[in-house]
């Protein structure tokens, strides 16, 4: 009986945490005295830094009636429109990170195991998206990535099934390293 509550209150929270998004998701809230007002809204369900946009269609979620995991975003941090976060295993986007329209991150999995679908275990993991990198428009980030280095450059349509690199740049299907991205003076090594 309380297995199943927690499982219900996990439901009712996903379920509000989604309603307060589709209140603001539409493009109307793109406009710059209403962004705040999504800035405001999403604010109240996630933890996000100051200075950040975030554009229209954009999602937050933990599917499956999923707990844990929170979602946590820097300060300057920039997603276009159309981006979806699973947070259920936990994500870090850390400060001045730009994440182009349509991105996926995934942070859950299904092992494939006999018997039905419904049956399958789910498996979650953590990700960090260091300070400074850039996602490309349309790339997926799978659940098998813990980590996107400081810097990194991630390139449009790219499918990421493992961790990248402080300044590495990463394309392809599956992604893999086609250059580094140079480092500042200042930048950290």
């Amino acid at each position: 009986m309380i297995g199943r509550r927690r499982v219900l209150l996990a439901w009712a929270v996903e379920a509000a945490f989604r309603l307060a998004q589709m209140a603001v998701s539409s493009r109307l809230f793109d406009l710059p005295p209403l962004l705040s007002l999504r800035r405001l809204v999403l604010g109240a369900c996630f933890s996000i830094g100051s200075g950040g946009i975030i554009g229209a269609g954009c999602l937050f979620l933990r599917p499956h009636a999923l707990r844990g995991g929170h979602l946590t975003l820097g300060n300057r941090v920039k997603l276009n429109h159309a981006v979806e976060i699973d947070y259920s295993g936990g994500v870090v986007i850390e400060d001045d990170v730009w994440i182009s329209q349509g991105v996926l991150v995934e942070t859950h999995d299904h092992v494939v195991s006999p018997g039905g679908k419904e049956l399958w275990p789910i498996t979650t993991s953590s990700l960090v998206v260091e300070s400074d990198a850039w996602i490309g428009a349309r790339a997926i980030i799978l659940a098998s990535v813990t980590r996107i280095g400081r810097g990194a450059v991630v390139a449009a349509g790219a499918v990421v099934t493992r961790d990248v690199d402080a300044y590495a740049i990463v394309g392809g299907v599956p992604a893999k390293v086609i250059g580094h991205r140079p480092r500042c003076p200042t930048d950290p090594p």
